[in-house]
């Protein structure tokens, strides 16, 4: 009963902080409003809502009154970076309006043509065009930037983001170690270090995978792609090892699961690989490759029944799924007793 009262005690002190701040906040934005009711003309005022609403994430009522102070004095070129930082952002949300890049874009432009030495504009607006594969003037941009300022990892990372998709692997792993030397705890640059060396299965990929998870240990993707990388190697017994530590983090990452199948399978330990695919179908009820791998496992221990089940039931998901088609046949022909 004493662990239960301190509990409620502990619950009701916390709920008295947060309606405190609560109480806080809406006394700052009432009193920031009363003040613009006062002196509607005053941009100082306004931009002080505006970055209070920025802090808060009302990004539609940072982006009105922006869009005043503009109206009111439309020399002050920084609004046309805070207003295109917000469009930019809108237009990366799933189903946003398609105009929102070309209203950054366009108040992008505005700030350069009256002042053309900002490296954080001209470093959004390298982020925007290489966001639309406009590579070419992203580069400029992105280097325009780092001329000014060196020292940004971010900017670093764009850098390293476009080469690779040009497939320029040397100047993008350059790009990302550059990130690294300014933001030695940059975990982001690891992971596209790792994928890169990964995609060559170089063992550097592991090394930067480690340095990653230094950072952030329970990271899924980092995780993943470690025991993926000693799986597509053929170490069996560091891929077991860095599936388990995945999924320690992750219980229900169906595609862990799914590939331990695959790796039990080719230690011919088919009892177990069946287990590994009932978890990754429990984990993910619709993935279809699962019921096909857990169907070739039945069958190579002679369950037919069941392989039959399973094979149908990854038609029923995806009824394009060739490889379950084509087992089903062969199925039927193997077994002459065999029933629909």
């Amino acid at each position: 009963m004493r662990l239960i009262s301190s509990f409620i005690i502990f619950l009701f002190i916390l709920s008295c902080g947060n309606a405190d701040k609560h109480q806080k906040s809406i006394s700052e934005i009432s009193n920031l409003s009363n003040a613009i009711k006062k002196d509607p003309t005053n941009v100082d005022l306004i931009l002080n809502r505006v970055k209070y609403n920025i802090r808060n994430k009302r990004f539609d009522s940072a982006l009105f009154d922006l869009k005043q102070c503009l109206s009111l004095d439309s020399n002050r070129v920084e609004l046309h970076y805070m207003i295109a930082k917000i469009y930019f952002d809108f237009s990366k949300k799933p189903n946003a309006n398609r105009k929102y890049p070309g209203l950054a874009k366009f108040h992008l432009e505005k700030y350069l043509k009256k002042n053309n030495s900002n490296y954080l504009v001209h470093a959004l607006y390298g982020e925007l065009l290489l966001a639309y594969k406009n590579y070419k003037q992203s580069l400029y941009h992105l280097n325009q930037s780092l001329s000014i300022n060196y020292n940004q990892e971010k900017t670093h990372m764009l850098m390293g983001f476009l080469f690779n998709e040009l497939g320029k692997e040397t100047e993008a792993i350059n790009c990302f170690r550059n990130a690294i030397l300014i933001q030695p705890e940059y975990t982001e640059a690891y992971v596209q270090l790792g994928q890169i060396f990964h995609s060559r299965l170089d063992t550097m990929a592991v090394t930067y995978y480690d340095n990653a998870l230094q950072i952030s240990p329970n990271n899924e993707l980092v995780l993943y792609n470690k025991a993926v990388f000693y799986q597509e190697t053929g170490n069996w017994n560091k891929s077991l090892a860095a599936y388990a530590d995945l999924l320690n983090v992750s219980p229900f990452h169906a595609n862990a699961h799914y590939n331990l199948g695959f790796i039990h399978m080719e230690l011919k330990l088919f009892d177990v690989a069946v287990n590994n695919f009932s978890d990754a179908i429990y984990s993910d009820n619709l993935f279809y490759e699962a019921y096909y791998s857990r169907g070739v496992c039945y069958e190579t221990l002679g369950n037919i029944m069941q392989a039959e089940v399973d094979y149908k039931r990854a038609i029923e998901i995806d009824s394009n799924y060739v490889y379950a088609i084509e087992a089903l046949l062969e199925l039927k022909e193997k077994n002459k007793n065999y029933k629909n």
